[in-house]
């Protein structure tokens, strides 16, 4: 007999399928360890189990787009919304009533920033912007050409590369240390920075104080597709392939210290498309791969060196306004397909430093319409509810529809556990684990063995009140309940993992070590 563990998965997901390193494992969907266990008063540190992180809709018909850029503000307590066909939407602070503010003149969502009283959305050719927050805000239309930010050059709608038919941001913008926003266009081939700076007449922010056009080139060829602080200097993300079939060039990122006449350094990316840059305590991150699959994570060192941190081998990089942080958590959207189809948020490391600071997880899941191209287009934390359990929100895209979601709801929730191998053909004669809580009414939650390199699976008795009567919390899965789990007889030839899939409404958490053991069969 052979005893095998689940004894962690703090280690995130295992780089190979076959090989990990302690507590990785193979795959899941919105399972967060860096969670407590749900309505436990004993306390409030994280439970390192096999944790549901449920989340649920919560926006409502006026959101018929995906959501492209989430904004909070220290003016009111509302969070805005930038949709990708333009539609400007508000929230209260408990998420709730929805507010059609309007959609700007020729809108399409592609930038939006905060900045000194208003909001600012770019839009294909021009810029709008909804203020003074603090005094009767109204959405004006067309203030970058118009007199209101100097009578500007128009911009230009150059198409970017798209996924699940929504195109990366053309327009995306950063409110900088110099206290100006600067923002990305691309014009007769060549890339462009440009600048709003405004000063209170009557209210904070109304009058034009310096904004410009053109600010900065780049070279030709290189499309601006994400900005972001870097000190004092201003960063910028650019690429030049914008098919899927060829590499036509590589990514780079620029730095300028937003005084000279041009930037000061051209920094290569060995990928073509880079999409979302963002600053965690002061490290550059950067989000590139391609578009068909694929994606890696880095962090800028300096000179000419980046770090790869993380490569995720299914998926695409995520959109500008699809990136965000919590302590020593880096946050992201994209989609997978193992364990199952579905949009995501991925999470880099933990709340504490002192856990595996690159261990990935599908902390988050969006609930979807049930269509076939899902992907996360904007996240961000956003509610100050608990440091112990931060939460985003996170809008999503597939071909049914669009949505916005929070944290609460049904468990949609799945873990593969890491790959176990054995010399000789055999049997699982035990599964054993520990609830968080008794079994209860709500209570769902299946565990299945897959075995075999993944070529056969046994789905197990469903751990509910109907099966566990006595409330059991203490859950013994023996020979003759394993084997009767199916109409074949099981044996297995040289490994296999355990799949657990929860979709109760009670965040009833495993906890862990999940113990197994197995016989040795020749028949």
């Amino acid at each position: 007999m052979a005893e095998h563990r689940i004894s962690s998965i703090l280690g995130g997901y295992a780089p190979t399928l076959f090989h990990r390193s302690a507590g990785q494992f193979t795959s899941s969907v919105a399972i967060d360890p860096d969670l407590p266990l749900p309505g436990n008063p004993i306390s409030e540190r994280a439970t390192g189990g096999i944790n549901p992180a449920p989340y649920e809709k919560f926006s409502d018909t006026v959101v018929n787009s995906a959501p492209m850029w989430f904004m909070t503000n220290p003016k009111n307590a509302l969070v805005y919304t930038y949709l990708f066909n333009g539609r400007f939407v508000s929230y209260d602070s408990a998420l709730a009533s929805e507010t059609n503010i309007g959609t700007p003149t020729s809108g399409a969502g592609n930038g939006a920033v905060y900045y000194n009283n208003y909001v600012y959305l770019m839009t294909p050719t021009d810029v709008s912007r909804y203020g003074p927050l603090n005094n009767s805000p109204s959405l004006t239309n067309t203030v970058w050409s118009g007199a209101t930010l100097g009578s500007q050059t128009a911009l230009t709608n150059t198409t970017y590369p798209s996924i699940s038919s929504v195109n990366y941001p053309n327009h995306a913008g950063h409110l900088h240390s110099d206290n100006a926003i600067y923002f990305c266009d691309f014009i007769n081939g060549q890339g462009l920075i440009h600048k709003i700076k405004t000063k209170k007449t009557t209210d904070e922010g109304d009058t034009d104080d310096g904004s410009a056009y053109n600010v900065l080139d780049l070279p030709f060829g290189y499309l601006p597709t994400d900005i972001e602080s870097y000190g004092s200097d201003l960063a910028i993300l650019a690429i030049q392939t914008t098919i899927t079939t060829l590499n036509q060039g590589q990514a780079a990122l620029f730095l300028w210290d937003t005084f000279a006449s041009s930037f000061y350094i051209q920094i290569p990316i060995n990928n073509p498309l880079a999409t979302a840059l963002f600053n965690r305590n002061g490290t550059l991150h950067t989000f590139s791969g391609n578009r068909n699959s694929g994606f890696v994570v880095s962090r800028y060192l300096g000179g000419y060196t980046f770090e790869d941190i993380d490569f995720f081998e299914e998926g695409l990089p995520p959109f500008a306004g699809a990136v965000d942080a919590y302590g020593s958590r880096l946050s992201f959207g994209s989609s997978i397909t193992d364990p199952l189809l579905g949009a995501v948020v991925w999470g880099l490391g933990y709340k504490s430093p002192k856990l595996p600071s690159r261990a990935r997880h599908s902390i988050a899941s969006a609930t979807l319409g049930g269509g076939t191209t899902p992907i996360i287009t904007a996240v961000k934390y956003v509610q100050q509810a608990s440091g112990i359990s931060p939460k985003v929100i996170m809008g999503w895209h597939d071909n049914t529809g669009d949505g916005i979601d929070k944290a609460g709801g049904t468990d949609s929730c799945v873990l593969k556990s890491e790959v176990f191998h054995e010399d000789t053909p055999f049997v699982i004669d035990s599964l054993r684990f520990t609830l968080s809580r008794a079994v209860g009414s709500t209570t769902t939650i299946v565990p299945k063995i897959f075995y075999d390199n993944e070529t056969t699976a046994k789905t197990l008795a469903t751990i509910n009140d109907t099966n566990y009567t006595n409330s059991e919390r203490v859950i013994h899965y023996k020979a003759a309940e394993i084997e009767a789990s199916t109409t074949t007889n099981f044996l297995a030839q040289f490994n296999f993992l355990i799949q657990f899939t929860l979709t109760g409404t009670d965040n009833n958490p495993i906890l862990l070590p999940v113990i197994i053991n197995t016989t040795p069969k020749t028949d």
